[in-house]
């Protein structure tokens, strides 16, 4: 067995092919080395062998040949170095485009970016960089011959780059400087809420919502919440709509007596429409449920609601007549510990029947 090694870095040479003679000079067999460096020549009887190495890319070729003998019911290993022909790859990158997060202007050199160096014969990592300050990431000296460079980590507040550079070294001393760039993330999220315009006392009404990730990258936390104008009406019924993607979520309200949150409902498929008759939920005299929130965690670029989720309340039968029963929302998710919200809010007006008085008849 043979294990083929860089004399400088020790680790094992992959698609070495060596050449073995019988004790006549007569070539036998020919093998090549995995992703560890290890050859082997199995099935040899005890003797005297001859090994040449043929070729190996990258490397200074070792053509001296080698004695080895082999003795029954053991393996025999040599350890065989070889010098590394090297050159080296460079990489700057640059801003695509002006973030409005970081309010970095485009072609702005950007800390941060980690790329990963794959040795294509073998498909071995064999390096990472990462830009500094200047946004410049050089690689260590590398043995020639080809490699796929990819982005596996982005500079903060932005998008993580698809391009994958494949890239030759073809002579000793080589340096290929290549340019990247990344787009920046841009954060946005939006909800809207539609009601009625006025609502009788003692009657039901209904508010309809959207919901959506408008951002350019998944956020995490990912929410929407409803504030009940529970001051004047109550909270019936709540429908939880569908959404874009296939998640699990829960639901959570609290009361005006109780600040903390209770779970309504968890592990809710967002492929689902589901009903709650949240004034089912037990109550003490004099409470009501004034917040409702939905928990989605992470979710994807895209993400949005499908069909539109309701809640539908009662206004109170003794709420004063013109009044303006005003139902808030809010929707946010987070990246990189940016958080990013949107409102929306509704205004009903509350009516009154008035009866008109009757007058006493007078004269003749």
């Amino acid at each position: 067995m043979i294990h083929k090694i860089d004399s400088t870095t020790g680790d094992g040479i992959y698609g070495a092919t060596f050449l073995l003679y019988d004790s006549g000079n007569n070539p036998i067999a020919q093998e090549t080395s995995d992703d560890e460096g290890y050859v082997r020549f199995e099935g040899l009887m005890a003797g005297r062998y001859y090994l040449r190495e043929l070729e190996n890319e990258g490397y200074i070729p070792d053509t001296q040949r080698k004695t080895v003998y082999v003795r029954s019911g053991e393996t025999t290993e040599v350890t065989w170095k070889n010098t590394p022909i090297t050159g080296q790859i460079q990489i700057t990158k640059y801003a695509e485009a002006s973030s409005p997060i970081t309010g970095q202007n485009s072609g702005t050199p950007l800390k941060g970016a980690t790329y990963e160096f794959v040795r294509e014969r073998s498909g071995k990592v064999v390096d990472y960089i990462t830009t500094d300050a200047r946004g410049v990431a050089a690689s260590k000296p590398l043995p020639l011959g080809r490699y796929l460079i990819r982005e596996v980590s982005a500079p903060a507040y932005y998008r993580l780059s698809a391009e994958t550079f494949d890239v030759t070294l073809e002579y000793a001393g080589q340096i290929i400087k290549l340019a990247a760039y990344n787009k920046p993330v841009e954060l946005g999220v939006s909800i809207t809420k539609r009601g009625n315009a006025q609502v009788m006392v003692g009657q039901s009404m209904r508010y309809d919502l959207t919901v959506a990730n408008t951002s350019n990258v998944p956020l995490e936390s990912f929410f929407w919440h409803d504030k009940i104008p529970y001051d004047a009406a109550r909270a019936t019924t709540l429908t939880t709509g569908t959404y874009s993607a296939r998640l699990n979520y829960r639901i959570l309200y609290r009361t005006n007596y109780n600040a903390s949150y209770q779970v309504l409902a968890s592990n809710l498929l967002t492929s689902n429409n589901y009903s709650f008759a949240l004034n089912a939920i037990p109550m003490q005299a004099g409470e009501a449920i004034t917040d409702v929130y939905f928990d989605f965690g992470k979710v994807p670029i895209g993400f949005q609601s499908v069909v539109s989720p309701t809640l539908s309340v009662m206004a109170y039968a003794n709420a004063v007549n013109g009044y303006q029963m005003v139902n808030r929302a809010d929707v946010g998710g987070k990246y990189q510990g940016t958080w990013q919200t949107a409102q929306a809010s509704w205004v009903t007006i509350i009516q009154r029947l008035c009866s008109t008085p009757t007058l006493p008849k007078t004269g003749y």
